[in-house]
């Protein structure tokens, strides 16, 4: 398996694979950065946003479900990390908190968050929650 930089001739497949794998967030292939494991056909991705200088928002971590628990998620978040400068951030749900966590992310408050992360929250819906669909912000660098 190895860790790339998705191209435009990747976009297809990782819309199928978020298809696939049950991923229905609206997302824009052509904004950010994507990062794609792979061993014949792909296996996870990772997404990073910059917002603003230095300012980076992890999105659409997806290993498909056959293959979680493999270390490709810790491989794919390690490859998007050491990519780029600056600081992480990203909304998660409880279930995933303890990954992020070994890679160093820690919690914080929506409050503390600076202001062009929580605008890109409220327009993502993440903030505020929706109940019963708690999001959980984290920081890392």
């Amino acid at each position: 398996m190895f860790v790339t930089r998705a191209s435009r001739r990747d976009h297809e497949e990782i819309i199928e694979f978020y298809r696939e794998n049950d991923w229905d967030e609206n997302f824009d292939l052509a904004e950010g950065v994507t990062f794609i494991a792979r061993q014949g056909p792909i296996l996870g991705t990772a997404r990073l946003l910059e917002i603003a200088p230095q300012t980076l928002i992890v999105e659409d971590v997806v290993v498909h479900r056959d293959y979680r628990g493999t270390g490709i998620g810790t491989q794919l978040m390690r490859a998007a990390m050491n990519s780029r400068g600056g600081t992480l951030y990203l909304s998660t749900h409880d279930d995933t908190i303890p990954f992020y966590e070994r890679l160093e992310f820690s919690a914080r408050e929506f409050d503390e968050l600076p202001e062009s992360v929580q605008v890109h929250f409220r327009a993502t819906g993440d903030y505020p929650s929706e109940p019963g669909h708690i999001h959980h912000f984290l920081t890392a660098r």
